[in-house]
């Protein structure tokens, strides 16, 4: 019994994330800019020009002060979003990571808790020139 829930579980996975990803939520799309950032509470500094960018086909990247950082693969339900096949400029590939991510007009709010460590990340949507 417990084989047929876990084959009848891993079967309805994409079915739920199809249809989830349909839902109204708001796009993430575009280009965000980090405008804060916090771990533990405490701010962390240095984090100007550190853009994010999420394309429609479901692949983004990361640049700081123009250098791309590395590339991935993402999925976003309007609640949580993950990264995966994170691809650095060295060839180095991490299967992934998932954040919390509440998107308000152009403000997205990233919250990601790891290893006792939690990280708040507060970017801004740029506008396309």
């Amino acid at each position: 019994m417990k084989k047929y829930l876990a084959f009848l579980l891993i079967l309805l996975c994409p079915v739920f994330m199809l249809l989830t990803s349909c839902s109204d939520n708001q796009s993430i799309v575009g280009t965000w800019k980090i405008t804060e950032c916090t771990v533990n509470g405490e701010p962390l500094v240095d984090m100007n020009d550190c853009y994010f960018y999420f394309y429609e086909d479901n692949t983004g990247k990361k640049v700081i002060l123009e250098e791309l950082q590395f590339t991935y693969e993402y999925s976003y339900d309007g609640v949580t979003c993950v990264l995966f096949n994170i691809t650095y400029d060295d060839g180095t590939v991490e299967a992934g990571t998932y954040s919390e991510m509440q998107v308000k007009g152009d403000t997205m709010t990233v919250t990601a808790n790891e290893n006792g460590v939690t990280e708040v990340v507060v970017l801004k949507r740029q506008k396309e020139s």
